[in-house]
C-alpha cells in the first residue's frame, strides 16, 4: 500500500507592495511620469536624461525596499493600542494558560508611516525626498483569541483596505475596497504580542533562607 503526503503551501503575504502596485509593479513609471526627482536634480550641473532616470531609479528601488511591509503586521500594531484587547493580555499574563475571547465592535485602524530619502551628488546632499504611506483598515465583526498576553488567532471578522503612497506630497499611486482574510491569515501567523511596550508585573523579592526548604 502506497500512502501519498499532499504538502500543504501557505500563500504569500500581502504586502503594501502587492497591494499598490499588484505583480510585477515597480515605481519607476510613476516617479518619471510625476516628474518627482526633478526638483532635486534642477540644481545639479551636466544633467542628462540618462543620468535623470538612474537616480529615479535608485530613488524607486530605495522606496520599494519599505514597500515590504506586510499589511497584517499593519493592522496588528494598531490594535496593540485597543484597550479591552491590553486588559485581556494583561489577565491571561497574569493567569498562565488561561484564554479570552474579544469581540470587538466595528472600527477603523489608520496606519501612517513617513519616511525619507537624503539624496547626495558627489558627497553633497542635494535634498530629501519625503515619502508618505497610508493604510486605513476597515475592520467589522471581529473576534479575537488571546492568549498568554499574545493575540493567538482571529475566529471571524471582515477587513477592508484603502491605502496609498506619496512622494513630494504627489500621490504616485492608491488602492481602495481591497480586502484582507483576517482569519485565514492570522491562522498561518505567530501570535502577537500585545504588552511588549509594558513591563510585566513585579515579583516579591526574595530572601535567601526565607520561605524555602
Amino acid at each position: 500500500m502506497t500512502t501519498f503526503t499532499t504538502a500543504t503551501t501557505a500563500p504569500p503575504p500581502l504586502t503594501v507592495r502587492s497591494f499598490l502596485l499588484g505583480a510585477g509593479g515597480d515605481l519607476d513609471t510613476p516617479l518619471r511620469a510625476h516628474g518627482t526627482a526633478g526638483p532635486l536634480l534642477g540644481p545639479v550641473r551636466g544633467r542628462t536624461p540618462a543620468a535623470d532616470r538612474a537616480v529615479e531609479h535608485e530613488l524607486a528601488t530605495v522606496i520599494d525596499d519599505f514597500l515590504s511591509l506586510d499589511m497584517l503586521d499593519l493592522v496588528a500594531d494598531g490594535w496593540r493600542r485597543y484597550a479591552a484587547l491590553r486588559d485581556a493580555a494583561r489577565r491571561t499574563r497574569d493567569t498562565p494558560g488561561s484564554e479570552e475571547v474579544v469581540a470587538l465592535a466595528t472600527h477603523r485602524v489608520t496606519s501612517v508611516h513617513r519616511p525619507y530619502v537624503d539624496v547626495f551628488v558627489d558627497s553633497v546632499k542635494i535634498g530629501t525626498l519625503e515619502v508618505e504611506l497610508t493604510a486605513v483598515f476597515w475592520i467589522s465583526g471581529l473576534v479575537c483569541v488571546i492568549r498568554d498576553a499574545h493575540l493567538t488567532g482571529v475566529r471571524s471578522g471582515e477587513c477592508g483596505i484603502d491605502a496609498s503612497l506619496a512622494v513630494q506630497g504627489v500621490t504616485l499611486t492608491e488602492q481602495r475596497g481591497g480586502r484582507l482574510d483576517l482569519p485565514g491569515a492570522f491562522a498561518l501567523r505567530a501570535p502577537v504580542p500585545l504588552l511588549r511596550d509594558e513591563p510585566g508585573p513585579r515579583q516579591a523579592p526574595t530572601v535567601p533562607g526565607v520561605g524555602t526548604r
